[in-house]
Order: C-alpha cells, then structure tokens, then sequence
C-alpha cells in the first residue's frame, strides 16, 4: 500500500492500496478498512471490478471471520460501519503473506507439472514477501526472520495458526458445498500478540463448487469479466443461505 488518497471530511486516510483504504478511526488503537470494488489478482488469476464489490467482500469477510473468532482464532475484526467500511484493531502489519493450498491449482501446477484438481496429501504452505519492488517474492521461514521482517516464534505461531485456520474453513466450505482449493492469509501485531488481519474473500482465495454427487466443478465460479458480480454473490449465497441476495 501506498500513502495518500481521498477521504470524507475529517478522515485521515493512512494508506491507499489497490483494493483498500485505510482510514484512522476516532480511537489511536482502531483503524477503518474501506473495501474498494477495484480489480485484484490472485496466484496470476485477474478477478474484475464491478460496482458493490467491496461491499460483498466485506460481507463474505466478516462471515469467515466471525466463524474463525468462535474457534479462538484471534483477528482484527471489529464493527462495520457502512456496507463497505469496517473499524478494526490497528495491527502493525507484517510483511509476510501466507499462501494455503489444499488442491493443486494456477501456479502450483505450472511449476511442479500437476493436474489442476489433484488433491494434495497434505496442506502447502508458501510464505511470500510482500514488497512489490522485488516482485512479492517466495520465501522460507528462515527468510523471515534472517531478514528481520519478524521473529522465529511469530514465524513458527503464523505457521500453527495457519494451519488452525485452513482445518476450521474447509470444514466450514464443505458443509456449504463448497472446497477451499487455495487462498492467502495475512497477519499483525498488537502488544505482542499476532491477530489474523486483512480480508479471506474471492479476491484472495480460489473456491469449486462441489456438486451433488461429490464432483468438484471447477468452472463454476467465474471471476472474470462480466460473470465476476455473479460468481461473488453466489458465493456469499453458499455462506449465508440467503437465496435473496
């Protein structure tokens, strides 16, 4: 993220990145996220704009959050303000970004040959730098640390939470039928504590629909061009049962 942009009377914005704002709530410890309805990218995939975006983000946001807080999975999560604002914990983010992947899919399966689908014995996790000056580079844990963007046993806690997170959401998908094929986390610190922050959307994660006879149909979701605004609000009707959406 980059400092500047516009905010409404009165507002200080802190950083403006492609799909957020973040603004300085009225209280020093607490921060408002803005989801913007921009256009992101995730593992090489374009996900597209569309107007009411950020508001289904922030939607699909605080389900999964809130889920995850009933499993004493600790997040930023706060209160929401409007349909597409949030007031948050202020973290000092860190600059790391956690990759999960459950099934082989986009660049996993460039790299190591792969057939799109294939389950994974095991989850992957791929720890990247965010620092888009060196392209968002793939990391070690050792990485981390050796560079001074966190401790050993925040990399070690990230690594456990992590794990923690993927075991309650794909339980969680697969009752809505749904299988989380692969998404990214990203984390803070609050007096020494690391939170769970940021935002697990279909901006960042890759979800097939699990069809009535276990088939995974891996096109149903589109998020691309003008099938975007479709596929995310069916995905949000999966997770909250609401066919009115």
């Amino acid at each position: 993220m980059e400092p500047g942009g516009s905010a409404l009377a009165g507002e200080t914005v802190l950083f403006e990145g492609t799909t957020k704002k973040v603004l300085q709530a009225e209280t020093d410890n607490q921060v408002v996220l803005e989801f913007k309805d921009s256009k992101s990218l995730f593992d090489g995939e374009k996900r597209a704009e569309f107007k009411g975006k950020g508001a289904v983000r922030l939607a699909l946001t605080k389900i999964v959050f809130e889920y995850l807080e009933s499993y004493n999975i600790p997040t930023h999560w706060g209160k929401i303000l409007g349909e597409n604002r949030v007031q948050v914990k202020k973290l000092e983010m860190l600059p790391i970004r956690v990759l999960i992947r459950n099934i082989a899919a986009g660049s996993l399966c460039e790299r190591f040959n792969l057939k799109a689908g294939t389950p994974l014995k095991y989850p992957v996790l791929e720890y990247y730098l965010k620092d888009e000056s060196l392209g968002n580079p793939m990391i070690s844990e050792s990485h981390a640390y050796a560079f001074d963007r966190c401790s050993p046993d925040e990399m070690k806690h990230i690594s456990r939470l992590s794990s923690k997170v993927n075991a309650v959401l794909k339980a969680f998908m697969e009752r809505r039928k749904l299988k989380l094929v692969d998404y990214t986390l990203e984390f803070g610190r609050l007096q020494n504590q690391i939170y769970l922050a940021d935002e697990i959307s279909p901006d960042n994660s890759r979800l097939w629909y699990i069809e009535d006879n276990g088939a995974l149909k891996q096109n149903y979701f589109r998020l691309a061009n003008n099938k975007a605004e479709e596929s995310f609000r069916a995905i949000l009707k999966h997770l909250t049962g609401d066919r009115n959406l």
